[in-house]
């Protein structure tokens, strides 16, 4: 029982140092492809931490399961490096015996995966998705500056002879050729940007707003007090997202017919629930593969290489597998048990080579 604590709290937190330097690189690279919501957008801190956290849970799917498999290689390498290993062996300890800590492990980070993939990634998902098209329909209105004429969006200019305190506008011109047929030119006193139902609004004070056709004729003229006036590349434009991304939608949703708009797409919706269902048992079949690839017959320190390489590739071959199985779901959905026996059969493998009767393995000596 201490033997397992021992091996299992090295595993732990090895596994877990792993899965901050990695989230930490993939945060790094994550972070400079949204900076672009920070200087165009005029993003705020806030936003931009918000948005690079709420897609994490989709990478801890990846980087779990490969941290707890290097885990298991590099615990068990540094404990054949101390000898430790050779004597637990030499004290009669069975490949399962010696295999309870990583199976230990595998179970943990797979119900935390069940976890992340059934509750936190659509909800966190939903999160990003709903803060980027927020920040992408939003106005920089850090570009907007004093006595110079700026394209807002395509086909909508705008002029302010002065920005006051608390972003608030002066002397304001607006020329408007969105809708094709017509042309709109405003001019008030001042203006400010607001939020409405995640589309940025101009709401202007104490101006005049005339309207004409493309030859120039002038037709309409309004003199208000107060005007709203959405800022959107079109004047049609939703206000709201049209389509719900996969990763932001639930289980049961993605299995559902009614809830995909072309059979295509329901095919890779119900991969995707699939893959859902089964991703998070990579947790327990990689680091039981390795474990059971580790310790199956007598270890010997000048072939451990050899055992690490089959290890290394036995790994990349299951993932090969689950991502191909799900790719053939996407094109023909009688094919989803394939993405479930790409997972279960290594732990299967795993199961027996760990359970059955001595037999010679690769750096048994001979």
């Amino acid at each position: 029982m201490q033997l397992n604590l021992y091996i299992f709290n090295q595993l732990f937190r090895t596994c877990m140092a792993l899965i901050t330097v990695l989230i930490s690189i993939i945060w790094l690279f994550q972070s400079i492809r949204l900076l672009e919501f920070v200087v165009d957008k005029g993003a705020s801190v806030g936003e931009f931490f918000t948005m690079s956290v709420a897609s994490m849970p989709l990478w801890l799917m990846i980087t779990v399961p490969i941290s707890g498999f290097i885990a298991v290689n590099w615990v068990f390498s540094r404990i054949l490096a101390d000898r430790e290993l050779t004597v637990m062996q030499a004290v009669g300890l069975s490949p399962f015996q010696l295999a309870k800590a990583p199976i230990a492990l595998g179970l943990v980070l797979s119900a935390f995966l069940t976890i992340n993939s059934v509750y936190i990634l659509p909800s966190s998902f939903q999160t990003y998705k709903d803060l980027q098209f927020k920040l992408r329909h939003s106005i920089p209105t850090v570009l907007l500056r004093e006595g110079v004429f700026i394209e807002i969006v395509d086909g909508l200019t705008m002029f302010i002879g002065k920005r006051g305190d608390n972003d608030v506008l002066q002397d304001i011109f607006i020329h408007d050729t969105r809708t094709t047929d017509r042309m709109i030119t405003m001019t008030a006193e001042s203006g400010k940007f607001v939020d409405r139902d995640g589309v940025p609004t101009l709401i202007l004070q104490n101006g005049e707003r005339s309207e004409g056709d493309n030859e120039g004729q002038t037709g309409a003229v309004l003199l208000f007090e107060s005007y709203s006036l959405s800022i959107t590349q079109k004047n049609d434009q939703p206000t709201k997202r049209q389509t719900v991304d996969m990763n932001e939608d639930s289980i049961r949703n993605l299995l559902s017919p009614e809830l995909a708009t072309t059979s295509k797409y329901f095919l890779q919706r119900h991969a995707e629930a699939h893959y859902r269902m089964a991703s998070p048992w990579l947790g327990i079949a990689l680091t039981m593969l390795s474990a059971a690839l580790i310790l199956k017959g007598q270890i010997r320190r000048d072939l451990w290489s050899k055992r690490i390489i089959v290890n290394v590739s036995a790994c990349v071959l299951v993932i090969i597998c689950v991502v191909i199985s799900r790719g053939w779901t996407s094109n023909q959905a009688a094919l989803w048990p394939l993405i479930y026996l790409s997972i279960i059969t290594p732990i299967g493998f795993a199961s027996w080579h760990l359970i059955s009767p001595k037999t010679p393995a690769l750096g048994m000596q001979t």
